[in-house]
């Protein structure tokens, strides 16, 4: 569902394909680097699927959070890799000639207006291909970077968005990844075989494919003792629940399951064919690949893939072009595909902090150094720019992008929508908050033995404090400028913004009149008169101040 690391990391299966690119490292075992992995990450473990010229092989490391040990049956998220789940119902049903993928999904959401652009309907395999028109998310959700994000979000409020949403492109025009599109489709099909979407997946792939211990993590929450806990920047986070956008993200899976899973998608069992239609590409997708129904083909290796995060978890299933080969990964706070990576071409290595080339000498006062995003083992290298206002951050091994200041310790490369805010402790800089469209995560500074200057970073949020009702009351409603609206709601004891054409975000309090998001690096702040009352907001990010006059309370 949180596409950050799965798209992030999906290009290394681009990268891996280039032959002579990465020297062959020493050879330990995959166990080896697994436990490597997740040394000195408490809490947090990896388990690894491998179908090998028809040899099986599951590896476990490291710990499942709660006081069952982590072992084969330990359920994960799946996140995104549901929606393969779905892509295989639609093809299913497709050979059985139940449905076509030219059907304009509007044929199976009955008393459901779904808009049209230039004389074109969306159908099942604009949904499928993610070229629907749809945008990622619909703008009617409560709260997307709540804990329990897709929880209260049900059929009614999707068919509400559907009937007043007026497309801004033409579907089939061009990709855009879309959790809203998946679930859209999901529920078509379901209301198609006259169920609901678990039923569906139970009847179409769970059962078939003897997947007994997969489920769907539906409302109210009824979460197994398997269930392993998730984690975010090393720290245990809740798991997601799911109505209407179930298909889109909402299967718990584990190793033994998803191998059974994973044989279908290299040509075997009674839903190969099913599984094989959704493969084979069909237009340009996800950046350097090729996609099918949902499926993600690299064109040049052959690799078919696709990965899936939560909150606190990450997955990622692939297959060799052969289909001679597969992997399944998953991970309760760790990112996997590069792991997938490993596993269809051992020259790659599995991503480490400890590869980084960590300075001989560093200066604990100056931003310029070596970070280590743990979690994925991903390596930033900061370098000086041409003045005092400036650096050059390259994301290994990446070229370096030149990112201009826009705070006290905050730089921003424009260009691609980055903005790294450095952490500061005593003076000494020991890491940074990294931000990039909806992908947010926080690494940590290397010395020059290359271990974590700290051992976790603190809290890049400010300490929220409680306001009363009133208080929280006097801030609701419509502020106008610039050329952008606001909403602010308040349910109960929470306080959202909803900018123009986006979903509405929680903020939380700081201070009397002052307010920051956790989905974004940005804050919010209200002015009053002199009679009290609230007169207009101001949205402090990226250096930027957009002011907004309050136009009516609600």
């Amino acid at each position: 569902m949180r596409r950050s690391i799965a798209a992030m990391m999906a290009v290394l299966l681009a990268v891996a394909s280039r032959g002579g690119a990465i020297a062959a490292p020493p050879a330990p075992t995959l166990q080896q680097q697994l436990d490597a992995r997740v040394a000195g990450m408490p809490g947090i473990g990896v388990v690894v699927g491998v179908i090998d010229h028809g040899k099986q092989s599951i590896y476990v490391a490291g710990q499942s959070g709660n006081a069952r040990p982590l072992d084969a049956h330990t359920l994960f998220e799946i996140g995104s890799d549901t929606k393969t789940f779905t892509a295989t119902v639609l093809a299913d049903m497709v050979l059985l000639g139940q449905v076509h993928l030219s059907d304009p999904v509007s044929a199976y959401l009955p008393g459901v207006h779904v808009g049209s652009k230039d004389g074109r309907a969306i159908t099942l395999l604009d949904l499928a291909e993610q070229r629907s028109g749809l945008p990622r998310m619909p703008t009617n959700m409560d709260d997307m970077a709540g804990a329990d994000p897709y929880a209260d979000y049900g059929t009614a409020d999707l068919y509400a968005f559907l009937n007043g949403y007026a497309l801004t492109r033409a579907p089939g025009a061009s990709y855009e990844y879309s959790n809203l599109g998946i679930g859209v489709l999901g529920q078509a099909l379901a209301n198609k075989a006259g169920t609901t979407y678990p039923a569906l997946l139970k009847a179409r792939v769970f059962e078939p494919l003897h997947m007994s211990e997969t489920t769907v993590a539906t409302v109210p929450p009824n979460d197994p003792v398997q269930l392993a806990v998730g984690h975010a920047d090393g720290a245990p986070v809740g798991s997601w629940h799911f109505q209407a956008l179930a298909p889109a993200g909402g299967i718990r899976s584990n190793v033994i399951d998803m191998l059974k899973y994973l044989r279908c998608n290299m040509g075997q069992g009674p839903l190969a064919r099913a599984c094989l239609l959704a493969h084979q590409p069909r237009a340009d997708g996800e950046s350097g690949h090729k996609i099918g129904l949902v499926w993600w083909t690299n064109p040049v290796s052959g690799v078919v893939s696709h990965g899936g995060d939560t909150a606190g978890y990450h997955a990622f299933v692939a297959v060799s072009k052969d289909r001679q080969t597969g992997v399944v990964v998953m991970s309760n706070g760790i990112a996997v595909a590069d792991i997938a990576v490993h596993v269809l071409t051992p020259s790659y290595p599995i991503a480490s902090c400890a590869h980084a080339i960590a300075p001989s000498e560093v200066d604990p006062r100056s931003y310029v150094g070596v970070y280590c995003y743990q979690a994925a083992g991903i390596n930033f290298h900061v370098a000086p720019g041409t003045s005092t206002d400036d650096l050059m951050i390259a994301l290994d091994p990446q070229p370096a992008l030149r990112y201009v200041r826009t705070g006290p310790a905050t730089f921003a490369a424009a260009k691609v929508g980055a903005t790294v805010s450095f952490v500061l402790q005593s003076g000494n800089v020991v890491g940074f908050n990294f931000s990039q469209h909806d992908a947010a995560f926080r690494a940590v500074r290397l010395g020059a033995g290359g271990q974590a200057v700290v051992a976790s970073l603190p809290s890049q949020f400010p300490a929220e404090i409680a306001l009363d009702p009133a208080t929280l009351q006097s801030y609701v409603g419509t502020y106008n400028g610039q050329g952008i609206s606001f909403v602010v709601t308040r349910r109960a004891n929470r306080l959202y913004a909803q900018l123009t054409g986006q979903g509405a975000a929680q903020i939380y309090p700081s201070a009397r009149d002052a307010f920051f998001y956790k989905i974004v690096d940005a804050q919010i702040t209200f002015a009053r008169d002199a009679s009290n009352n609230v007169v207009s907001l101001t949205l402090h990010q990226n250096g930027e101040e957009i002011v907004a006059t309050r136009a009516s309370s609600l």
